[in-house]
């Protein structure tokens, strides 16, 4: 058995990457004026399901270019513990627990990057987690992404590499998400289950008779 969520507006309340910008912005390490701004425009864009994930990421990570992997877990370390925990909701955490009370593995698939996905994952006490895969080198962060990509069908893709990867070929799977983006994830899966969803996944939630949890985005 396979319980699978996405993050944000779904384990949390509110858009990790967002969030992480505004934190950069707090700590004097984005120096972009216009970065707030182009975030809100990415969000759009996402919102619409037109988001240009390489630009999207390639911009968002650019106040962390050249940084090594020691330096940005120390930076999201102090991120979740000053902004993500507060926002963990609590009906979620719940049914976390539910589903590892029932022997459920626990898997977290997000197009946000992994260098956000993952510790916060953890940090939910989920240790298995899907983001946007990180380019690095010997110099640190390069700012690219490479190919898992998990947004929109790019998340059956990075879910099917990595079920091949384990040799996993659970008996049922649970896909938990707020996002009409994850449709696809959604309709792949035995059990859908819609999370403060927007208004185009709420309409289809109530069209297929789909649980929903919450009416209202968080």
């Amino acid at each position: 058995m396979l319980a699978i969520f996405d993050l944000d507006d779904t384990l949390i309340r509110g858009d990790s990457a967002n969030l992480f910008t505004a934190f950069l912005r707090c700590q004097s390490l984005q120096p972009d004026p216009m970065a707030s701004a182009r975030d809100i425009a990415f969000l759009q864009d996402y919102q619409n399901g037109t988001l240009n994930l390489e630009d999207y990421m390639r911009v968002s990570l650019a106040p962390l270019r050249g940084w090594n992997r020691l330096k940005v877990e120390d930076l999201v370390t102090s991120f979740i513990r000053r902004v993500i925990r507060p926002r963990v909701c609590t009906k979620m955490q719940k049914r976390l627990d539910w589903h590892r009370q029932n022997g459920h593995q626990l898997l977290v698939i997000s197009a946000t990057g992994e260098h956000l996905v993952r510790p916060i994952a953890a940090a939910l006490g989920v240790p298995e987690a899907l983001g946007v895969e990180l380019i690095w080198d010997k110099s640190g962060l390069t700012g690219e992404i490479g190919t898992r990509r998990p947004y929109r069908e790019g998340k059956i893709e990075a879910l099917q590499q990595w079920l091949a990867a384990q040799e996993n070929d659970p008996e049922a799977t649970w896909f938990y998400s707020d996002s009409h983006n994850d449709l696809p994830l959604l309709e792949w899966v035995d059990y859908p289950v819609a999370v403060n969803p927007d208004p185009t996944l709420l309409a289809r939630a109530k069209a297929e008779g789909w649980p929903v949890m919450g009416s209202a985005r968080a």
